[in-house]
């Protein structure tokens, strides 16, 4: 009996330490995910605002040099990895927050007249 629950418990650590998701080819750096992601929520941001203006995602895959392919295969790749994924997305949130802070800085603040 010890020698089974030894068996599994060695099957069950070996199991879940492998990778379920094979690497891709090109695996993209974590920056690189970061930077797309942001440029992303940026294009969704900025299509949700103008309705008639329709920027397509073609030129966001050829801005940073990848095919969507690429795109997919790698998201999944993180996606299957929690604790990255969401280093990836909070890194996102920092650059956001970051844009909106400059952005509020630098914008020209128009005061409502008193009533």
């Amino acid at each position: 009996m010890k020698k089974t629950v030894l068996i599994f418990f060695l099957v069950l650590l070996f199991g879940c330490a492998q990778d379920r998701i094979q690497k891709p080819k090109p695996l993209l750096s974590l920056e690189e995910m970061t930077a797309f992601h942001v440029d992303l929520a940026l294009l969704n941001a900025a299509s949700s605002y103008v309705k008639d203006s329709f920027v397509p995602i073609d030129s966001l895959y050829k801005f940073h040099g990848i095919d969507s392919l690429t795109f997919v295969k790698n998201n999944l790749y993180y996606a299957s990895k929690p604790k990255v994924y969401t280093k990836i997305f909070d890194q996102v949130k920092t650059e956001l927050e970051k844009m909106n802070e400059i952005d509020t800085l630098l914008k020209p603040i128009k005061m409502l007249p008193k009533e």
